[in-house]
């Protein structure tokens, strides 16, 4: 079967993310093998502490995809790794499916000061409902919180550009409800990659996305294409 990877968001986790939601069941019964996998610093096993041990994600996701992915789909962060390695490597991981990403990727993560007091029991006002869905994200993928922290607080990257996304030479799917508060705007984002097909639906916030099964359809139907 073709091989598809599933990259998760922040907080996230191949299981709360993806399993929970039904991605995996969808896609073997469309003829699809899942690769689902733990993006560093994230899910029940663990990992460092140090910031520093977290500088360069995409590489360190890089090191555990397989060689002949037929593509992939990513949700917020997971969708910056995998621009980040078709940056690096153009159609090295087939087909890219992006959700719940928009011109957030030109900036740093703005909610990330917030998040990492919140993780170390250290906020000092209500949540902001942003935060607070992030939060309680984070807490269903069994994530150790230092963890998450340690992610959050890592020398910035990936750091993508239009230059560099300049490079991207696979076909590429970009799907956002317009009520997503993280990645909405994304006309930049658009503009940066003139020839990606572009899905905008109403009602969904940022963390529910991938429990929507409009972008779950319109992920089958895109792969499917290929």
């Amino acid at each position: 079967m073709r091989k598809v990877a599933l990259i998760h968001g922040w907080g996230g986790s191949y299981a709360a993310t993806w399993q929970a939601d039904g991605w995996d069941a969808a896609l073997r019964a469309a003829g699809f093998e899942p690769v689902g996998l733990d993006t560093a610093g994230h899910g029940p096993q663990g990992g460092s502490h140090d910031p520093a041990d977290y500088a360069d994600l995409a590489g360190d996701l890089a090191a555990r995809l397989p060689a002949d992915l037929f593509g992939a789909i990513g949700f917020s962060l997971g969708t910056k790794l995998l621009l980040e390695l078709e940056a690096r490597r153009p159609g090295a991981n087939g087909r890219l499916v992006l959700g719940g990403i928009g011109d957030n990727l030109f900036a740093p993560e703005q909610a990330g000061p917030a998040l990492v007091a919140a993780l170390r029991g250290a906020a000092q006002a209500p949540l902001s409902p942003q935060v607070a869905a992030l939060v309680d994200y984070a807490q269903r993928s069994a994530s150790d919180p230092a963890c998450l922290a340690a992610v959050l607080e890592r020398p910035a990257n990936p750091v993508l550009t239009e230059a560099r996304l300049a490079q991207v030479r696979t076909p590429v799917l970009i799907f956002n409800s317009r009520d997503d508060a993280v990645a909405q705007p994304d006309a930049r984002l658009r503009a940066a990659l003139p020839g990606a097909a572009h899905q905008l639906i109403a009602g969904t916030g940022h963390v529910g996305l991938t429990s929507d099964t409009r972008f779950r359809d319109a992920a089958l139907a895109f792969l499917s294409r290929g």
